[in-house]
């Protein structure tokens, strides 16, 4: 009984209720990733170089260490847009 279900779920996905070519939820994360890559992850990198210029502003004694954390951070998030894309059309997407 468990392998005919799996065998029909399988072989009908319209039975399985996917989407096998896009579809609105397909659509829906696409556009939620988009907005977090190209508007999130810079808005929270230069929130932390601010961060870490506060904090070497007050003299902390570990500022500079986090500074240099936070400019690699920053590094990433800004060439992060850049590799999700070269990703995506590598891979045909």
């Amino acid at each position: 009984m468990v392998v005919a279900f799996a065998a029909v779920v399988t072989l009908v996905p319209d039975l399985a209720f996917a989407d096998y070519g896009g579809g609105e939820f397909q659509n829906r994360m696409s556009g939620l990733t988009q907005n977090l890559v190209n508007v999130l992850l810079p808005a929270v990198s230069i929130l932390g170089l601010v961060y870490a210029a506060i904090l070497a502003a007050m003299g902390d004694e570990g500022s500079k260490s986090r500074m240099v954390l936070v400019v690699i951070a920053c590094v990433v998030g800004f060439l992060a847009p850049l590799f999700i894309h070269w990703l995506q059309s590598a891979t045909g997407g």
